[in-house]
C-alpha cells in the first residue's frame, strides 16, 4: 500500500485489490462504465460478471506472473482500478497489457498519472517485461496526452473497432518500450 496527495490535498491509496473489494469493483464498472463513452463498458458493467468471478478474477491476478492489478481509494472508496497483465504464452511473455479507468469524479487531479507511474514502475521491476501495450478509442485526447506524456507511441489502429450509440471509431494501439531509458 502506497499513499499520495493528490491536486485537491486528498490521499490516494494505491494498494493490491482484495476479495472484500469484489461487490464495490463490480458496482465500480457500472459507475465508470456510465460515466463516459471511453470504455469498453457501459453503464451495465460488463455483461455477466458476478461477484464470484470477480473475486476469481482478483486471485487469478494476485497469483499471475508479471502482472499485477492496483484498486486506489480515496477515504475508503473505490475510485480506480489498472492493471499490467503479462502475456501468458512463452513467446509473448515479455509482453503485457495494461488498463485504466478512473471515477469521473477524480480526473484532473493526478490519479492517472500515478497509476500509470505505478504500472510503468512494476513493469521495469520485474526483470522481463520489455513491452506495455493499451488500447485506446480515437477522440480521448486527454487519456492520449497522457500515455504519450509517459512514452507510449502509436504503433497502429483497428479501423471502426468501437462502436457507441451507432457511431464507430478507431481503437488506436500504442507501445511502450520498456528496454529504452524512461523519458
Amino acid at each position: 500500500m502506497t499513499t499520495y496527495k493528490l491536486k485537491d490535498g486528498r490521499t490516494l491509496v494505491l494498494r493490491d485489490p482484495a476479495e472484500a473489494d469484489a461487490q464495490e469493483m463490480v458496482d465500480y464498472l457500472k459507475i465508470v462504465g456510465g460515466e463516459t463513452d471511453f470504455l469498453l463498458c457501459d453503464e451495465n458493467g460488463i455483461e455477466g460478471l458476478t461477484v464470484e468471478s470477480e473475486i476469481g478474477w482478483i486471485n487469478t491476478t494476485l497469483a499471475a506472473k508479471n502482472t499485477k492489478m492496483f484498486v486506489g481509494t480515496i477515504d475508503g472508496e473505490i475510485i480506480l482500478v489498472c492493471d499490467v497483465r503479462a502475456g501468458g504464452r512463452a513467446r509473448i511473455a515479455h509482453c503485457a497489457g495494461i488498463a485504466i479507468s478512473i471515477k469521473r469524479s477524480c480526473w484532473h487531479i493526478g490519479v492517472g498519472s500515478i497509476a500509470m507511474q505505478a504500472m510503468i514502475d512494476y513493469a521495469r521491476s520485474t526483470g522481463e517485461l520489455r513491452q506495455l501495450s493499451l488500447e485506446v478509442r480515437e477522440g480521448n485526447d486527454r487519456a492520449i496526452a497522457l500515455y504519450q506524456r509517459f512514452g507510449f507511441v502509436e504503433v497502429g489502429r483497428h479501423k471502426g473497432r468501437i462502436c457507441v450509440n451507432s457511431e464507430y471509431f478507431d481503437e488506436i494501439l500504442m507501445d511502450l518500450d520498456l528496454t529504452q531509458p524512461q523519458q
